[in-house]
């Protein structure tokens, strides 16, 4: 993919898929290369044997991967013991270093659930955690026209902006959200460009929900 110098003195904003790869994720990525534009995708351990093709292709365009645990639990729960927790991190992060070469540099917690125990496991593993300041609330709504709105009345610079990318309606609603954001000026980045750009630099441990 073909990538643009970036300009400080326009708006930015970090596009993020959570939940992949799935059959969706496919469109995703023909909207995002017809652009020329990055995301980053959180993506599901279990899920990236099934889907190496996809993530790899997400991952050579230039989007940026990252890890959203083993099989999405809430990992605040008492019912997780601190050696699950870092196993459900350890194996998707060797999951998808397997496929793309490249350990992941970022994490988001499943529901965006956060303790003192998941930022202590984090820091030993040295992953940033990434949340979010804009809800599209897609996995809620399932429709494109909720999802556009929910995004552009929120929309701010060096908005993170959660979606997933295991919705139909996800995929249709991005066809319209990625060409809009242009429109108004805005240049779309991965999270670790973002923080990079808003002179932030990322500590594992550590929780950032926006640019």
């Amino acid at each position: 993919m073909k990538r643009c110098d970036h300009c400080p003195s326009k708006p930015m904003a970090a596009l993020t898929f959570d939940d992949g790869p799935s059959v969706h994720t496919v469109r995703i990525l023909d909207t995002l290369e017809k652009y020329c534009v990055p995301a980053t995708f959180f993506v599901v351990g279990n899920r990236v044997e099934e889907g190496s093709g996809i993530i790899k292709r997400a991952f050579d365009m230039g989007n940026e991967i990252g890890n959203h645990s083993w099989t999405h639990p809430n990992l605040t729960l008492n019912s997780l013991t601190p050696d699950e927790i870092k196993k459900e991190l350890n194996d998707t992060s060797s999951a998808l270093q397997s496929v793309t070469g490249v350990y992941p540099k970022v994490f988001r917690p499943p529901y965006g659930a956060v303790n003192e125990t998941l930022k202590s496991i984090c820091t030993e593993l040295n992953l940033p955690i990434i949340n979010w300041s804009i809800d599209s609330f897609d996995w809620e709504c399932k429709n494109a026209d909720i999802i556009y709105k929910n995004i552009f009345n929120k929309l701010h610079n060096h908005a993170i902006i959660l979606s997933h990318d295991f919705y139909d309606s996800t995929a249709d609603a991005m066809e319209r959200v990625i060409p809009e954001l242009i429109s108004r000026e805005y240049q779309l980045v991965t999270v670790s460009e973002l923080m990079q750009h808003s002179g932030v630099i990322l500590e594992a441990g550590v929780v950032y929900n926006n640019g």
